[in-house]
């Protein structure tokens, strides 16, 4: 160092530091979790949305379950819980009118082709054929719970329609 020099005469600054770091623009990270989180609303939408006829039938099959459970007349509900049932499937199979037209056992075999049990066909579903030509006894009030619960059961195994 030159020692006839004066520092003061050079116009040297002292040493300055950065401002604050600002909230904007974002970083990279924050776009990406914002990007993340939008992604999780609209797929959370898409399937209420897409579940809506699955919850609207339950709970109509649950209110018969409750009325019944409450000393209603079963026989009087199983044909609601057929009616649920047959509109549900009309509204989720591709061509609604083979769905519409299907009566007796071809309606039971629909049902368990939809999934992967056996039980209106050889179960307490085929109680849907058989209950408005027969009287209910105290078994049949069992056996009607049996199938609006076997009826929820069957609407929650649905996939959605795409």
């Amino acid at each position: 160092m030159n020692p006839n020099l004066d520092p003061s005469q050079l116009g040297l600054r002292d040493i300055h530091l950065p401002g604050d770091v600002g909230l904007w623009p974002l970083a990279i990270g924050w776009w990406l979790l914002a990007l993340a989180f939008a992604g999780l609303l609209i797929f959370l939408a898409l399937r209420h949305f897409r579940y809506r006829r699955h919850r609207a039938t339950c709970r109509l099959l649950q209110q018969a379950i409750e009325a019944i459970e409450g000393g209603a007349d079963p026989q009087a509900h199983i044909p609601e819980v057929s009616t649920t049932l047959r509109r549900f499937a009309m509204t989720m199979a591709r061509d609604s009118a083979t769905v519409a037209g299907l009566v007796g056992d071809r309606w039971l075999t629909y049902l368990d082709s939809h999934w992967d049990r056996s039980s209106f066909s050889s179960g307490a579903g085929r109680l849907l054929l058989s209950s408005p030509y027969s009287a209910v006894n105290e078994e049949g009030v069992d056996e009607a719970l049996e199938l609006c619960r076997l009826s929820v059961d069957w609407v929650r195994a649905q996939r959605p329609r795409a």
